[in-house]
């Protein structure tokens, strides 16, 4: 993304700042205050000068130019440079970085597509460059009102040499920005000969034996000489235009007082520019010059500050939310489940026609439903877009009856819990990644999953012990010389497919969901323990969606759904459906 237009960006850049509105305008008006006083001391030096041209008092001046430098000093890194700026800056870091870590784990935007990698450029690099943006923005605005205010100052004391010194800097400004463009152009080209000479150097060692083998030291010597030679221009020439670059715009006050000079030579002994006008515009020069050589510096962060706000808004799949617009949190309590229905739910894979069209679903509390078809029928597909995981082009999720507008905030423990195909797990020990932060044995207040929780948060949910024993875990502890604290590895890379499995299972019964969501949780179990985890899971207590073609599971289910191609091929039990559907038929006769 290339970027966006500078509306976009402000109206972004204010989405970003309502978080810290209060310490953003107070760092504004700080820093226009501080250039209010700059302004006071330019008018202080007039005076200044004047006054000891004519032999006037210049102590009582001289303790307001001292005052007034003091108090900057003292509100500039006493206050703002120490206190506010890092507030804003890190404040609205933390909060984007939230809204991104919230919108990565609902599976929305940008998150449930792009790779980690990017993921974390937009976090990292993305966000970083919106916080310092917003930090370094009060500074900038000050400045240029001061730049306004300033000529505005000197337009009343002499218009001509105003004007003079404003087309000497607009002179400067545009061979800045031409020598500018060059110095880019050259730096690049060095970037680029660079690359090539590290290139060779690589290919050249690493074929010593070939090189040596047909005695072509003097040609590929000659050959990275050549590109060396390429560099060095290249680099000379980068070089020249950045010092061109850097003395046009050092000197930019210096020209501009001797142009005051020279305009005003013949004019100091009539008294019509005085020695005083004559320090304040040398004074109010200096911030003009820094005004000028900030106009590269803020053209560069504005485009790098709408290329990330564009990035961080693909990310969140809109423009970032503020603390007001954050969706309301799901109810204490909330309606048992009676009946969750699926009505012509179409969603697909973001950037490809892959998905599922016009689903229909009924699942009713306390029974088994069990979605089947073939690979690639669109079976997990299906589940994440129940679950709000993926977005829905059309079609409707219900919870008894009321439709869900935001099933990724709604379809959420203790409601209902959701293990994937290939669950994820952190590198802390088991017990840490069952419980995520629960306290062994804590409440929900949801009572026992009927709709008539007590909600004194006493006790109802699992223990550890509970969700373990369930999830058939209880054997494998036993046998881990830690048990329960056995640290896992990255990603729960010291557990077996079935630990793997069996854990994540274990830490969606922790927090006792009244609809259980399961896809394809045991393919990696025996026999054995497969059924035993079945029969323990099927137990009536909850409703259970889940993804499998095994057979036990299909007759144990109320409701079969068999997908082919991302549409329903077949529904009803099992007895039916296997007489309705040759796409079932041909999985049981061949289930691998």
């Amino acid at each position: 993304m290339a970027g966006i237009g500078a509306g976009g960006t402000f109206g972004r850049l204010g989405a970003v700042l309502r978080g810290s509105a209060g310490a953003y305008w107070t760092l504004t008006g700080l820093w226009v205050l501080l250039r209010a006083g700059t302004l006071a001391v330019g008018l202080l030096f007039q005076r200044l000068f004047d006054e000891i041209g004519s032999g006037g008092g210049v102590w009582p001046l001289i303790a307001w130019v001292a005052a007034i430098e003091g108090a900057r000093l003292c509100l500039q890194f006493g206050v703002m440079i120490n206190r506010l700026e890092p507030r804003v800056q890190y404040g609205t870091t933390a909060r984007l970085r939230r809204e991104l870590l919230g919108s990565a784990l609902r599976g929305r935007g940008a998150a449930a597509r792009t790779t980690p990698g990017e993921a974390l450029r937009v976090v990292g690099e993305d966000v970083e460059e919106t916080g310092f943006f917003v930090a370094w923005a009060p500074t900038n605005l000050a400045h240029w009102l001061f730049v306004i205010a300033s000529v505005t100052v000197m337009m009343r004391i002499d218009a001509v040499v105003t004007s003079a010194l404003l087309v000497l800097l607009v002179l400067i400004t545009v061979v800045t920005a031409a020598v500018h463009g060059r110095f880019l152009r050259y730096r690049r080209a060095t970037r680029s000969a660079s690359a090539e000479v590290a290139g060779a150097l690589r290919e050249a060692v690493g074929a010593v034996k070939a090189v040596q083998a047909a005695t072509a030291e003097d040609h590929v010597a000659a050959h990275i000489d050549r590109l060396n030679a390429a560099r060095a221009k290249a680099a000379v020439r980068e070089e020249l235009f950045a010092g061109v670059q850097r003395t046009v715009i050092g000197n930019a006050a210096p020209l501009g007082v001797g142009l005051v000079l020279l305009l005003t030579a013949g004019r100091a002994h009539s008294g019509t520019f005085s020695v005083g006008d004559l320090a304040l515009f040398t004074f109010y020069l200096q911030i003009l010059a820094e005004a000028l050589a900030s106009i590269g510096i803020l053209s560069v962060r504005l485009q790098r500050v709408s290329v990330a706000l564009g990035r961080i808004t693909d990310f969140l799949g809109g423009r970032p939310r503020t603390p007001d617009e954050e969706p309301a949190p799901a109810p204490a309590r909330a309606p048992g489940l009676r009946e969750l229905t699926v009505r012509g739910l179409t969603a697909r894979h973001p950037g490809s026609e892959r998905g599922i069209e016009d689903v229909d679903l009924t699942v009713v509390r306390h029974s088994v439903t069990v979605i089947t078809g073939g690979v690639g029928s669109g079976k997990s597909t299906l589940l994440r877009a129940v679950l709000g995981l993926l977005p829905h082009e059309r079609g409707t999720v219900l919870w008894n009856g009321e439709p869900i507008t935001d099933p990724a905030a709604f379809l959420v423990p203790p409601r209902c819990g959701y293990t994937p195909q290939d669950p994820h797990l952190f590198s802390g020990s088991l017990r840490d990644n069952v419980l995520l932060g629960l306290d062994d044995g804590d409440g929900d207040g949801y009572g026992d999953g009927d709709g008539h929780g007590d909600g004194d948060g006493d006790g109802d949910g699992r223990t550890f012990e509970d969700a373990a024993h369930t999830a058939v875990l209880a054997p494998d502890l036993a046998a881990m010389q830690d048990g329960a604290d056995t640290v896992v590895g990255p990603r729960g890379l010291r557990l077996s497919g079935g630990q793997l499995q069996r854990t994540a299972i274990a830490r969606m019964l922790a927090r006792r969901p009244e609809l259980l969501v399961l896809d394809d949780v045991s393919s990696a179990l025996d026999p054995a323990t497969e059924q035993l985890l079945w029969s323990r899971l099927l137990d009536g207590s909850v409703t259970v969606l889940a993804v499998s073609h095994r057979p036990a599971l299909l007759r144990a289910a109320a409701r079969v759904v068999v997908l082919k191609d991302g549409r329903v091929d077949a529904a009803g039990t099992a007895q039916e459906v296997l007489a309705e559907s040759a796409e079932l038929r041909r999985i049981q006769a061949d289930p691998g």
